[in-house]
């Protein structure tokens, strides 16, 4: 019986197989890797139904031109498929929390807070004194929102 190794068709269809496993951990990101495995396997099918020849030389040529179709004909629909989506609003802990404000905030010109050890960034659509109580309302990294209560 001959190994994968010997026997070039099973060699192709073993690496292209490794290829689309490592596409699909690698969460589609790279379209060559999805072409070249896909590839790989056609070759292998057309080797063993006698189409192809048996031989290296025919082997890369073949997969060669595949690729280069299958590239061709799937790259825009992958490249859509890997467009940013918006980012989802972030949920906190801290929207709704309440707390008196250590120093003026007024739109442009932010303010700071100390919660749990962290100094955070605090904004405002609108001017707020220090000393009066805001709530917030968004979080992002470092940075609270509020509106005064």
């Amino acid at each position: 019986m001959d190994s994968m190794f010997t026997n070039l068709p099973h060699f192709l269809i073993g690496i292209g197989l490794l290829l689309l496993i490592i596409e699909v951990l690698m969460g589609f990101t790279t379209i060559l890797l999805l072409t070249l495995g896909i590839a790989m396997m056609l070759v292998s099918g057309l080797m063993y139904i006698g189409i192809l020849n048996e031989e290296l030389l025919d082997a890369f040529i073949a997969i060669a031109i595949i690729d280069a179709i299958l590239t061709l004909v799937l790259w825009r629909p992958l490249k859509l498929l890997q467009k940013d989506r918006a980012p989802k609003e972030v949920k906190s802990d801290w929207i709704g929390t309440q707390f008196d404000l250590e120093s003026d905030v007024a739109p442009g010109a932010p303010g700071t807070a100390r919660f749990s050890g962290v100094v955070w960034t605090v904004k405002s659509s609108s001017a707020i004194k220090k000393g009066a109580t805001a709530e917030v309302v968004k979080v992002d990294v470092g940075v609270l929102h509020v509106k005064p209560i």
